[in-house]
């Protein structure tokens, strides 16, 4: 049986990990407006905002289901063998959009490299959800630490001597990939007792496993449209502030925007701790402890959205003039909105985290419709009219509608527990039509 680890200690390095890790993506954001124009801020949001639905789908939240399986039911090797497959077909998806939708060259090599970039960060979350499952937090943490240090590293170097987004983002994926084969496959190897990951998915006789393999993707086919939708609610405004006003104040936008990304580092290092319990408390049936872990989750997430909306309204202007320069403090309404969807977002992921735990996977990807419908509607209604300023309201009703259906769901699940309702058997052949699966 694993030893239990601190979860107090857990928290933190994970936590400090995620904050610096948050501070990383936002210093290259910084480093494009500083070495860079706003145009090549608002091609590189461009990559970003095409890559990351293609990729998060492609990842189908393969580390949260591996985390919280606490009977087990897969190895390790048929999460890696199934990660590997799909971040290729990501990048090759990423590739064929950019050529698609007519962008330009330069464009279209951003988004293949970022994808790319994307792509070996997919692999890495396999071996995080394997040392997250063990509650080894701190291996996790410290890679995140080398992989944020190296990237801000390796972009700026890149930006001072070509001032290319191409390069910038080749160095964003070189980073990425050096961490992965140089700390966390040995770190892997040490903490399993010294088990070879890439021989045993290259070994291993796959046509045995062919059962496990799809009752796997039964369940995270679910989770990667879920990560999909996911995505694209917070791009879609993107995709039409960037269509109305161009790639100049899809930048100011993206710039601001950032800022959400630290407060959700608070409330995801909090979930990545407290995930591999929720499922272990969903699965002995034990609806009190798993009650009380859900609204610890919740009201700490809470906090954390009020302390970001109070930090905008109160210190916007300087923060942002420190970082960005004058012309981005301009916006103070937009910051002080963007964090208001933040807030909404931040509670949002707490009840998300527990669903997944409680393995209501179909319910999120209803949820999940509506609220990027709602987004979308809103977009093309605000944001025409209003600007960066009528994407940041389209966001923000986005969010209040998947907190209500979430909510909902928490309370369900939390009942049906509570009832000793027993859900199917993690492993057991999924069927696309059930409306939540264990």
């Amino acid at each position: 049986m694993t030893r239990r680890r601190s979860a107090g200690r857990n928290f933190a390095w994970t936590l400090s990990a995620g904050l610096v890790y948050a501070l990383a993506q936002w210093g290259v954001l910084v480093l494009f407006a500083r070495l860079g124009t706003v145009e090549r801020v608002g091609e590189f949001a461009l990559g970003l905002a095409i890559s990351a639905p293609v990729m998060l789908m492609a990842r189908m939240q393969l580390r949260a289901l591996q985390a919280t399986d606490a009977r087990e039911a897969y190895g390790f090797e048929h999460y890696l063998g199934l990660m590997a497959l799909n971040a290729l077909g990501g990048v090759v998806l990423c590739a064929g959009i950019a050529l698609v939708a007519g962008y330009s060259a330069r464009a279209g090599v951003v988004i293949t490299l970022l994808a790319v970039a994307k792509g070996f960060e997919c692999l890495s979350d396999v071996f995080y959800g394997a040392l997250q499952r063990a509650e080894r937090m701190v291996l996790i943490a410290r890679s995140l630490i080398a992989k944020s240090v190296l990237s801000v590293a390796l972009v700026a170097l890149a930006l001072w001597a070509t001032g290319s987004s191409e390069v910038a983002a080749a160095a964003l994926g070189l980073s990425w990939a050096l961490v992965l084969f140089l700390f966390d496959v040995p770190a892997y190897r040490r903490e399993f007792g010294g088990a070879r990951p890439w021989r045993r998915l290259w070994q291993d006789p796959w046509r045995e496993h062919g059962t496990r393999l799809r009752s796997l993707l039964g369940l995270a086919y679910v989770l990667g449209i879920v990560a999909l939708l996911g995505s694209l609610r917070p791009n879609i405004p993107r995709y039409l502030l960037e269509s109305h006003a161009g790639p100049a104040e899809l930048g100011v936008y993206a710039a601001l925007a950032y800022f959400s990304a630290l407060g959700g580092r608070v409330v995801q290092s909090l979930g990545q701790v407290l995930s591999p319990r929720l499922g272990r408390y969903h699965a002995a049936g034990d609806a009190g402890r798993y009650g009380r872990a859900l609204l610890g989750f919740v009201g700490g997430a809470a906090l954390v959205g009020v302390c970001a909306i109070a930090g905008a309204a109160l210190l916007g202007r300087p923060v942002l003039t420190l970082f960005y320069g004058a012309p981005y403090a301009r916006n103070l309404d937009l910051f002080t909105w963007l964090m208001v969807a933040a807030a909404l977002e931040y509670v949002g992921v707490s009840l998300q985290a527990a669903l997944t735990a409680a393995r209501e996977l179909k319910g999120q990807m209803l949820m999940l419709v509506v609220s990027v419908g709602v987004v979308a509607l809103a977009g093309l209604w605000w944001v025409p009219s209003a600007g960066p300023l009528g994407a940041a309201w389209a966001l923000s009703v986005g969010w209040l509608a998947e907190l209500g259906f979430s909510g909902w769901l928490a309370l369900r699940s939390w009942r049906r527990l509570g009832r000793g309702e027993s859900a199917p058997v993690p492993g057991a052949p999924v069927s696309p039509g059930a409306d939540s699966v264990a």
